[in-house]
């Protein structure tokens, strides 16, 4: 069947021609045999991209397909900035994390095939792995629930930049050299390249060939993706290629990007080629109903609960229709995949600057046309501008109660403080752009705040240290905690330095101007800012949690280091 592209082009030949309107009319209906209601205008489409419609910046590619076919495809801006060449459907992008779902299709066709199980140990193929005293098996990889540590977040504690040359052989040797996990395998989702960075070595160690050759010969050879490839070689030369870009002080910089890693990322593909891969999850010339069913099933924890996160792809409710999805980013490259299998819809977007919102840019595509079938369908899944706490009993607390919840607290991954203050008999939460909620008592020490769309859960308890948090939840969508701020003076015997053996590195701390700051010989310096008399927070992403720890003497003997990736690795004091 022909794509709407391929329709575009013979009319516009044909129309070209000398054709009385009938019969122009007639040939329309003829080479369509498409339904009229889902193919918007490309000048409509065009109109949402337009800024990126430039000579002289970075842009971004797009496909749309519907039941099975392209209704549109286009690029826009610049591919090669240096060069002048413009971004078309043919232009290759690297596109980071959509690489999962081609890594998670590749171990479940070997399950299909009798030749492993997601239920097995991963040890049984990677028996270097350490014996954590608990189990991982493939599906913990896949539905990033392992516990493993996060394998960007290794080597940039371990004084790698991102854009040096990084091999799978150097991923490996951190990973094995880990000698704790983040929690037991099963019972939390945390994301995890470093899973599918083993899933990737599982694929090669079992098919005895590359994980870019075996990519080649079961997906991209027999979907005649011939612009795709995983980048398993730095120095390999890419024709057609997006280069990657960023903003600096209002100047577009080269964003380098040199990764010789496969498995969570380093597909190069097109828009042109990707939108086969989507159509195969229809069509199935590749793979089949078990296999796509199972990529596409949400992840269990221990407890029984559900995860957003299936096998490479994250699933979710959107304007009451099931959304199957990812993003990816990595250096300048931005790239998102979403598909709404009851719909028949597909979207995909490549971007080649990092201060491109993939996301945002999709979800523009995807309103546009979801607009259209919500209309149809008389369906209004638009959320209230307020929860409604109607059936919810509150209760009275009197001043002094709610006087101790007030001060100042901090919230570590925006690197945001939140004040708490008591006015007019009412608990407020106070946010860093002054705006504020009241906080309705349900317990002792249990709020629930007003004003949001959300059923937002305020928790005032105590940390594993005893020290005063702020918990902050909503259900199945977020969950924060804030460190109540009590700074005391910081004593200088924190001062020196300190080794970790998990990743071969050392960092000293030094003072300068009364400020405290970590130090590494291929790092910027860390500033590091009190929050209590032993938690220490940072700008930089790697140290947004640091916990200074003494022996019984009182001698201080080492921190530890939690972050979005990690959980308590330990810097011991030399």
């Amino acid at each position: 069947m022909m794509t709407m592209i391929e329709i575009q082009k013979i009319a516009k030949k044909y129309f070209s021609e000398n054709l009385n309107s009938l019969t122009k009319t007639w040939l329309l209906f003829f080479l369509i045999g498409f339904k009229f209601s889902y193919a918007q205008t490309p000048d409509k489409i065009d109109a949402l991209f337009k800024e990126y419609n430039s000579s002289k910046t970075p842009g971004i590619a797009v496909s749309v397909i519907k039941d099975g076919n392209i209704i549109y495809q286009k690029g826009f801006g610049i591919a090669n900035l240096e060069y002048g060449t413009p971004i078309t459907e043919k232009t290759k992008f690297h596109v980071a994390s959509l690489s999962k779902q081609f890594t998670a299709f590749m171990i479940l066709k070997l399950e299909d095939e009798g030749i492993l199980s997601i239920n097995d140990d991963v040890r049984k193929y990677i028996p270097e792995l350490p014996n954590y005293g608990k189990t991982i098996t493939i599906k913990h990889l896949l539905t990033h629930s392992s516990g493993l540590r996060e394998q960007w977040r290794l080597l940039e504690m371990a004084g790698w930049r991102l854009d040096d040359v990084i091999t799978t052989k150097q991923i490996f040797k951190l990973i094995k050299n880990q000698k704790e996990l983040n929690f037991l395998p099963g019972d939390r989702f945390m994301y995890c390249n470093s899973g599918f960075t083993l899933l990737a070595i599982i694929i090669e160690r079992l098919t005895k060939t590359s994980f870019a050759n075996y990519a080649h010969q079961t997906i991209f050879k027999p979907l005649q993706m011939s612009d795709s490839f995983f980048y398993d070689d730095h120095e390999e030369l890419v024709s057609n290629r997006a280069y990657s870009y960023q903003r600096v002080n209002k100047k577009l910089k080269n964003s380098r990007l040199n990764f010789a890693t496969v498995g969570p990322t380093s597909l190069f593909t097109t828009v042109e080629d990707m939108s086969k891969w989507a159509i195969n999850f229809q069509k199935m010339t590749i793979g089949n109903k078990k296999i796509f069913q199972s990529m596409s099933l949400k992840g269990q924890r221990n407890n029984g609960s559900f995860v957003s996160y299936a096998k490479g792809q994250f699933v979710r409710n959107y304007k009451g229709s099931k959304m199957i999805y990812h993003s990816g980013s990595d250096a300048g490259y931005r790239a998102y995949f979403a598909r709404f299998p009851d719909l028949g819809y597909q979207f995909i977007l490549f971007a080649n600057a990092s201060y491109i919102n993939a996301r945002r840019e999709t979800y523009k595509l995807i309103n546009l046309y979801l607009k259209d079938q919500q209309s149809k369908n008389g369906t209004n899944n638009s959320r209230s501008k307020t929860f409604n706490y109607d059936k919810t009993k509150f209760i009275k607390l009197s001043n002094a109660e709610m006087k101790k919840f007030e001060g100042t607290y901090f919230e570590r991954e925006e690197k945001n403080y939140r004040k708490v203050q008591l006015k007019n008999d009412t608990l407020y939460y106070i946010r860093a752009n002054g705006g504020s909620s009241k906080l309705l008592p349900v317990g002792k020490s249990n709020f629930k705040m007003l004003g949001t769309p959300y059923d937002v859960s305020v928790n005032f308890k105590k940390n594993d240290y005893g020290e005063p948090i702020l918990e902050l939840r909503v259900p199945d969508i977020m969950w924060l905690w804030l460190s109540k701020v009590t700074k005391t003076k910081t004593p200088d015997d924190y001062l020196g330095s300190y080794y970790s053996n998990e990743l071969k590195t050392q960092y000293d701390l030094v003072k300068k101007d009364k400020e405290f700051y970590l130090t590494h010989p291929r790092l910027d310096d860390i500033k590091i800012t009190q929050i209590t008399k032993a938690n220490f927070s940072s700008k930089n992403r790697n140290f947004f949690d640091m916990r200074f720890k003494r022996d019984k003497a009182g001698k201080v003997v080492a921190f530890s280091v939690s972050n979005d990736g990690i959980k308590n690795i330990t810097f011991s004091k030399k």
